[in-house]
């Protein structure tokens, strides 16, 4: 079943900050299938053991890309969570994406591994302070672990980028 792709509900804020430059999107994967698997990374990169997109997932990617487009939003760096769901989410919405190990669940691993993982990506973000957008597509803990806001599946969370990797929310998209 195809799930016809109505626009995506953008904060017409946080588009325009976009269109600035100097913002972090914050994007989690967009709604799975929802079969009961355990919160799984496959190392062999093999999804069917892995929750992956439903239709209606795919459909929350393409809103976003073509919300995106419209608005003639770019990005400098676009950076994944190595799960699946995630890369497809920054395929479909970005059409391009880099792994990046730091972006994994939050929920793997011990709670330190978690917190060096967050230092990492804040790291990052703050040698991003200043130039253009980069966008993260990740999970629901780790956007909530940098922003302080829970999203949705598909749900966006836009912040401008701090000189120290800290993160200013200045709006959200929905899908």
């Amino acid at each position: 079943q195809i799930v016809a792709a109505s626009p995506a509900h953008a904060d017409e804020t946080a588009i325009k900050a976009m269109a600035q430059g100097g913002h972090a999107l914050l994007m989690r994967h967009a709604r799975i299938s929802g079969h009961a698997k355990a919160m799984v990374l496959d190392p062999s990169g093999n999804c069917a053991n892995e929750e992956n997109l439903s239709e209606e997932g795919r459909a929350q990617a393409q809103r976003l890309r073509a919300m995106l487009d419209k608005a003639g939003v770019k990005f400098d760096a676009v950076l994944t969570s190595p799960f699946c769901r995630a890369k497809e989410t920054a395929q479909l919405a970005f059409g391009k994406a880099t792994v990046d190990t730091d972006l994994t669940a939050l929920e793997i691993g011990t709670p330190a591994q978690g917190q060096a993982r967050t230092q990492a990506v804040t790291g990052q973000l703050a040698r991003h302070a200043g130039k253009g957008n980069i966008a993260l597509v990740t999970h629901r803990p780790n956007i909530d672990a940098l922003t302080m806001e829970l999203a949705e599946e598909g749900e966006v969370v836009v912040a401008r980028i701090q000189p120290s990797g800290a993160l200013d929310v200045v709006g959200r998209i929905k899908p």
